[in-house]
């Protein structure tokens, strides 16, 4: 047979495991009332928290019929029950709430619920009252007792500390900054990370499988096409075939280009021998002629630590992406911010703009609204600068044009260097 003090340790053991469950302290503390109300039999409880700046007690948790409708209420230090009890510091049992003028029937008459006994006791964490702990009407007719405000003791005490540790977790969540939207926007770069991880092995896998086949259609095409020189009509089927092929075979190139991406190699170099690389290279694209490239003034001696050749390329696939979208010419303008820690790279032209329904997707793997390409392109733009541990932001208004901005760490870890100093 269980002793008192057998019943009084279980009891904290279990009430500390709810506590501990959860770093949400709603979630724990109607998790702690529920286990409370069922331990000492009771119709209705509620957790008040102090109000320091109006020296007023709210709900922080309030259960039982009707409860969502008191949720509003406040109580004042002296008013009710719970008011005497934040007041004087000291726990109470009321008998009979009807015959107890420190009874207010506030609650009552907005839930419309009938109080018949109350047991109420402070909340105090290190000497500093957190809040008030009441339980209302003891089932089966019983009236509150000593064993009861016993058990309730302990209760109350470990509610002080969960609450006490709900603020704390509050305090770093804002010193860090760590918003629910953070947060969010962190869980879905990791899915996005995921998922295009395991979308790079689906695509590899089919690039290499359909490689063979498209170069055997292309070659056999490419034969008909010498045997059947004096039909025009079945000439003009067989560039389709030949035109097509070529397409799919520089889709299955550029499949295989992006999951054969090699893993960043960041080196020490000048921030115009970067912008000058990929200038270069964008000049041999054929896209380039019909753009005009305008490039801002660039700080003296300026340096970077980033993977030379990807980035050149990140910037290059950005100049497509506004040449394809500015068909009948237009400018591209670059330009380059940086400061202590980071470099932004801007690039930003004047064409259609991008719909709004498809912003959230361009960087989605094959997601392309042009009637060529692969919708790679900003796929392995974004790729290339996650894996330099930064960002890409957009932003596209319809009919004025579209601007990527790369924002990276300008430097990286002694640990990470691998280039010269």
């Amino acid at each position: 047979m269980k002793t008192a003090y057998s019943r009084k340790i279980e009891t904290l053991v279990k009430l500390s495991a709810i506590i501990n469950s959860s770093l949400d302290i709603l979630e724990v503390l109607d998790n702690g009332m529920r286990f409370v109300e069922e331990l000492v039999d009771v119709e209705a409880s509620s957790i008040f928290e102090v109000d320091p700046a109006s020296d007023e007690l709210f709900f922080r948790v309030l259960r039982g019929e009707e409860a969502q409708k008191a949720k509003k209420i406040r109580m004042k230090f002296g008013e009710g029950v719970v008011g005497w009890v934040a007041n004087s510091r000291e726990a109470v049992i009321v008998p009979d709430a009807s015959k107890d003028t420190r009874f207010c029937t506030k609650v009552d008459l907005v839930t419309g619920f009938k109080t018949r006994n109350i047991i109420a006791l402070p909340i105090i964490n290190k000497g500093e009252l957190v809040g008030v702990l009441e339980l209302i009407n003891k089932r089966n007719g019983k009236t509150f007792d000593d064993k009861d405000l016993e058990i309730l003791t302990i209760v109350a005490n470990q509610i002080g500390i969960a609450m006490v540790n709900a603020k704390l977790y509050a305090r770093l969540q804002k010193k860090f900054s760590l918003t629910r939207a953070e947060l969010k926007k962190t869980q879905e770069q990791l899915i996005r990370s995921e998922r295009l991880s395991a979308l790079g092995e689906l695509s590899q896998g089919v690039a290499h499988e359909v490689r063979n086949p498209i170069m055997s259609i292309g070659g056999f095409a490419r034969r008909l096409q010498k045997k059947l020189q004096n039909d025009k009509i079945l000439c003009e089927y067989v560039d389709i075939i030949l035109k097509e092929s070529a397409r799919l075979e520089q889709m299955v190139k550029d499949i295989e280009d992006y999951t054969a991406l090699p893993e960043a190699v960041p080196r020490e170099i000048r921030l115009s021998e970067l912008l000058q690389n990929a200038l270069a290279s964008w000049e041999n694209d054929p896209l380039s002629a019909k753009t005009k490239i305008q490039l801002n003034t660039l700080p003296e001696g300026a340096a970077v630590y980033v993977d030379m050749a990807q980035l050149a390329q990140a910037l290059v696939n950005l100049f497509r992406n506004s040449a394809e979208a500015m068909r009948d010419g237009g400018t591209i303008a670059v330009s380059t911010s940086l400061n202590e820690h980071h470099v932004k790279f801007s690039v930003r032209d004047n064409g259609p703009g991008i719909a709004p329904e498809d912003l959230p997707r361009v960087f989605d793997p094959f997601f392309t609204k042009k009637t060529r390409g692969t919708g790679l392109g900003l796929t392995t733009v974004n790729r290339i600068v996650t894996d330099h541990g930064g960002e890409v932001k957009m932003t596209s208004v319809m009919g004025r044009g579209t601007e990527f901005i790369l924002s990276l760490p300008r430097f990286a870890t002694e640990c990470q260097r691998v280039g010269p100093p």
